[in-house]
């Protein structure tokens, strides 16, 4: 997502909720998380062969943003989400506004994003020709 292109999702300033744990098997993937290369070098000297402990350095170490997840129709206040990168989960709080790595906030933003537009060629009200068949 480029920064010309504004995500209603992300915004706004209030107090960080959201749980970290650590879970996965560590040295399976290589670390695709872009980050200065002080943060990346210290990470690697740090955790050697660790995957996960690299990733959760990594995003600590860089930007965050403030985010709120959406609670869907019919989901109770404090419902919970799960995202991960490179084993390192992160559980947010549903309905609330959050203090996250900035690569999580574009990671839930794309989600969101698909979620909103999927099948929007296959709705009567998204095409005039089907609301004028059908009226």
């Amino acid at each position: 997502m480029s920064e010309k292109t504004k995500s209603p999702l992300l915004g706004g300033q209030s107090e960080q909720t959201a749980k970290k744990e650590e879970v996965g098997e560590k040295g399976t993937a290589k670390s695709t998380v872009i980050a200065s290369t002080g943060v990346k070098a210290e990470a690697l000297a740090k955790f050697p062969g660790d995957t996960i402990a690299q990733t959760k350095y990594i995003l600590e170490h860089g930007p965050h943003v403030d985010f709120i997840l959406p609670l869907a129709d019919g989901e109770a206040q404090g419902a919970y989400e799960t995202v991960q990168i490179n084993g390192y989960k992160l559980t947010i709080k549903k309905g609330e506004m959050v203090n996250i790595p900035k690569a999580f906030a574009m990671l839930l933003a794309e989600k969101y994003r698909i979620n909103m537009t999927a099948g929007k060629e296959m709705r009567i009200d998204g095409n005039t020709e089907k609301e004028k068949a059908l009226s």
